[in-house]
């Protein structure tokens, strides 16, 4: 069971997706990422699956080992006090049962959220609504018989392209499977790049369920997201990506004797980083 510290958490967490305000969860994959975005004012912090393996030098998909996500996932929530949640691709493991399991060993780390995906692979087939619904269910059970509620992100991956079909009918099947992960005990929908308000809204009237909408170069304004009535604003991969490019070009600035400007003149002042590190043993205590 956990402490009454940690399901006060998660009932907080679920709170911020039922308010009037877009919450908006820069996804980060390590400790100093988490606690920048908890000094800056935000009131949880996300995991994304793609930025937390490539810190680990490991492509997407579930090449990582559960125990490598676990360790990760450990230092990012002792780091921080507001809520962490965790993208856990399809749960690493194959049945209900399995998952529940490793989610259960998230939540004894201090998780009070997840997002888990109904595909197969990225962009492939989908695991039917059934059993997909078999698979949250299970992870509600456990959660409530370990005392905390934890949030779950039902991830829709119809408009990634495992299933074919116009739009009306890839907007009746994210419909359909919303209301089944809502009755097996799903808290918010996540139909990953769908970006169309006027379908985004025609979800949200159809489940009256928090919806998360993922952040790319054709996603609305959060502002317009926001009085769509849209819940939760999620980065995935983005934020890494972003540090990436910065790395990649200071490194072929060097390659090509280029100038230091780019590092030097961009970078965070050390006394900026020390607000959100730890800088002495008497701060973990």
């Amino acid at each position: 069971m956990v402490d009454s510290f940690q399901s006060r958490k998660a009932a907080d967490f679920l709170a911020l997706h039922h308010g009037p305000k877009l919450l908006v969860l820069p996804n980060i994959w390590d400790a100093a990422g988490a606690r920048m975005l908890e000094s800056m004012g935000y009131p949880a912090v996300a995991t994304a699956s793609s930025s937390l393996a490539n810190s680990l030098g490991y492509d997407d998909g579930q090449l990582i080992s559960f125990d490598a996500l676990l360790d990760a996932v450990r230092r990012i929530v002792s780091a921080v006090a507001v809520p962490v949640t965790v993208d856990i691709e399809r749960g690493y493991a194959d049945t209900p049962k399995g998952i529940a399991e490793n989610v259960r060993r998230l939540i004894r780390t201090g998780v009070v959220g997840l997002n888990i995906e109904d595909s197969t692979v990225e962009g492939g087939p989908l695991i039917s609504a059934g059993e997909q619904a078999q698979r949250i269910r299970a992870i509600r059970e456990m959660a409530d018989g370990e005392g905390v509620h934890v949030v779950i992100n039902a991830r829709i991956d119809v408009y990634l392209g495992g299933f074919p079909g116009t739009y009306s009918q890839k907007l009746a099947e994210t419909i359909d499977r919303a209301r089944i992960y809502l009755d097996a005990g799903a808290d918010c929908i996540y139909p990953i790049t769908l970006g169309d308000l006027s379908a985004l809204k025609a979800l949200r009237d159809a489940t009256h369920a928090p919806i998360n909408v993922y952040a790319n170069a054709t996603a609305p304004s959060m502002r317009d997201l926001e009085a769509a009535g849209v819940s939760r604003l999620s980065l995935g991969p983005w934020m890494m990506r972003a540090s990436l490019a910065t790395l990649h070009a200071i490194a072929r600035d060097l390659l090509d004797y280029g100038a230091y400007d780019r590092f030097v003149k961009g970078a965070l002042p050390r006394d900026e980083i020390r607000k959100f590190l730890i800088t002495s043993k008497m701060d973990e205590t």
